[in-house]
């Protein structure tokens, strides 16, 4: 008979695997809008309309089940927490742009390397040798991946690593904060913020969207609402130091729609620098679970 705990640990995995593959066709799909799009500065009108079809149907959502909480409006904290979801979406979708789907992940999957770095210099964590030398590890792939020698796709690798690093951010706060607020409020006002963030952006350059590339935006709204619908059910199925490894699966997802939508192969140094990257955060994970950083 399988344990309660057992089944509770085995729902999270399976939902934190649901949420990276809902997460990486949002991605796919916005990648494909602008593939067709001869201007890239729209952009920020496709985040702009993606965020309000997400926050009007997770509004309604939260209102519905009488979860609609205007106070968390003015929480600091969150306001932060947003700001740095805003710069982090602003240059991940840039990289999104000029780099292979599998490319992008394996750089950005270096935010829980940078999250342990930085919880030693701004948190005053305790860091060991172990998990320092799975940071330079961490880093190692990232040098793997861009072959600074050969920069196929030149300097565009800057953009995932600045992402990753104000993901870090992000979840260096969200740690602070992980008792205080509803994760679906969380997700509420980081949804405002960058509606708003990319409103802003959207003045710079506007174009008239036809009904197909608007049936697409809506499309990803949905895509990524059920990404953080399965992200909230992994969290509270069980805790984040089981299932955090399987957020690596994004890689998997991100190399197979590349491969299939967009007829990007992957390269030797990708996957291996990869590969490094991602053992180099699930040791890390392991880690911080055994000495209790994290449960």
């Amino acid at each position: 008979m399988i344990s309660k705990k057992f089944s509770k640990e085995i729902s999270g995995i399976f939902y934190m695997i649901l949420c990276m593959i809902f997460f990486s066709l949002n991605d796919t799909t916005i990648k494909y809008i602008l593939s067709k799009s001869e201007n890239k500065a729209i952009l920020a009108e496709i985040i702009f309309l993606r965020g309000v079809f997400s926050t009007i149907i997770l509004g309604i959502y939260l209102y519905l089940n009488d979860k609609l909480n205007f106070k968390i409006l003015k929480s600091p904290a969150l306001h932060l927490r947003g700001l740095f979801e805003s710069i982090a979406g602003l240059f991940f979708f840039i990289g999104l742009i000029f780099l292979p789907l599998g490319d992008l992940y394996a750089l950005l999957n270096l935010a829980p390397i940078l999250i342990t770095a930085a919880g030693a210099f701004f948190l005053k964590e305790k860091v060991g040798w172990r998990r320092w030398t799975a940071v330079l590890f961490g880093f190692l792939g990232v040098i793997i991946i861009i072959h600074p020698q050969h920069l196929q796709f030149g300097y565009a690798f800057i953009f995932p690593l600045v992402s990753a690093i104000f993901i870090a951010k992000r979840d260096t706060i969200t740690r602070k904060m992980l008792n205080k607020f509803d994760s679906l409020h969380v997700i509420f006002i980081t949804s405002i913020f960058i509606t708003v963030f990319f409103g802003f952006g959207m003045f710079f350059y506007y174009q008239p969207i036809n009904f197909y590339t608007l049936q697409f935006i809506f499309l990803s709204s949905i895509l990524i609402l059920f990404g953080y619908f399965f992200s909230v059910k992994a969290i509270k199925a069980t805790n984040i130091s089981i299932t955090s490894p399987f957020r690596y699966t994004i890689l998997i997802w991100g190399i197979i729609f590349g491969y299939y939508i967009f007829k990007e192969i992957p390269s030797y140094n990708m996957i291996f620098g990869s590969c490094i990257i991602a053992a180099s955060g699930i040791f890390i994970i392991i880690r911080e679970k055994k000495i209790g950083i994290i449960k």
